[in-house]
């Protein structure tokens, strides 16, 4: 099968990216290329994107700045606040958005008051004078300004009193799926993980600190690293059992997680817990990323802990296939 660029670390592309949490500390006097957006995910069609503004970058001697927003809008706006999940923190979209190469990114502070900005004067303000545009490059359904009433043509409009050109990259697709992050969003909430990680050209992960756990695993001879995730809009895929891959100061190690309560054991919390195979070290109060590679089954409760322990071995033959399978 076709091999996936799962993990940063294998992207071979290097720059200084410098971020700025104000449109107007953007340095004077340099001229880009500019695409804005939230970029949750920053999945294959974003990428594209990227591709595109980079590489008019290079050949005009631009500089490439993505304009982006903390919190995302529907947040600011409450719309649905407690409904949707993210692909990406600000700070994990920031450091992938690094490794395709882009020099700098923007980080509004997206609150109703920048909402209801006029689209002329979000043109006028941040693309042409703060900015210094000389390509503005969007996805082809991108909207922007007050009432989300810019557009594609607006731009189009605009471009000869601000003197730059307007690049409109049309929708992208794997297959006969077209890829958005909101695709990208109900894939992971369904288990279809294989599935997610093509859309995104990587391996979607989740971090957080190893807290401490019931120690159960470790009885059943498969201790756990359980996980506390702090960013409460962060995506959390679908309660089960995965393949996955461990990020631990830097080395990834092979493992299996699951998602869930534990349901053999009665009235368990919550819980993301990995097992990491042939590892045997202290790492609690460390940050570790999980890898998510494959769903393997659902959780389910058993009649008795030997049963269990007989599924845990077959899970993590299972999960070393996968991986196998997907590297």
């Amino acid at each position: 099968m076709e091999n996936i660029f799962y993990f940063c670390q294998n992207i071979f592309i290097f720059s200084i990216l410098k971020v700025y949490n104000s449109i107007f500390d953007f340095p004077e006097g340099l001229r880009s290329v500019v695409s804005v957006g939230t970029f949750d995910g920053v999945h294959k069609g974003h990428q594209a994107i990227i591709k595109k503004m980079t590489g008019l970058a290079k050949e005009n001697g631009l500089v490439s700045v993505i304009l982006t927003f903390d919190p995302h809008p529907r947040y600011a706006l409450k719309k649905d606040d407690d409904k949707l999940k993210l692909l990406s923190t600000t700070e994990e979209k920031i450091a992938r958005l690094e490794n395709f190469g882009i020099d700098y990114v923007v980080v509004i502070n997206f609150t109703p008051e920048f909402a209801k900005i006029p689209y002329e004067e979000f043109i006028k303000k941040y693309l042409a004078e703060a900015l210094n545009a000389k390509y503005v490059v969007v996805g082809f359904d991108h909207r922007f300004g007050e009432n989300r009433s810019g557009n594609h043509q607006k731009l189009m409009d605009a471009k000869k009193e601000y003197g730059f050109e307007v690049v409109e990259i049309q929708a992208l697709a794997e297959g006969n799926t077209s890829i958005s992050s909101t695709k990208i969003r109900n894939l992971i909430e369904n288990r279809q993980i294989e599935q997610a990680n093509k859309l995104l050209n990587y391996s979607y992960s989740i971090s957080g600190k190893v807290v401490e756990g019931t120690r159960t695993g470790k009885k059943l001879g498969f201790p756990t690293a359980n996980m506390f995730v702090e960013e409460r809009f962060k995506l959390i895929p679908a309660t089960g059992v995965y393949a996955v891959k461990v990020e631990i100061d830097g080395k990834l190690h092979q493992g299996m997680c699951n998602i869930g309560f534990n349901p053999t054991f009665d009235e368990r919390p919550f819980s993301i817990e990995a097992h990491i195979f042939d590892f045997e070290k202290d790492i609690y109060g460390k940050n570790i990323r999980i890898y998510f590679m494959s769903f393997i089954r659902m959780e389910q409760k058993f009649a008795s802990v030997q049963l269990l322990k007989e599924q845990l071995e077959n899970d993590k033959k299972n999960c070393m296939e996968k991986i196998r399978e997907l590297s």
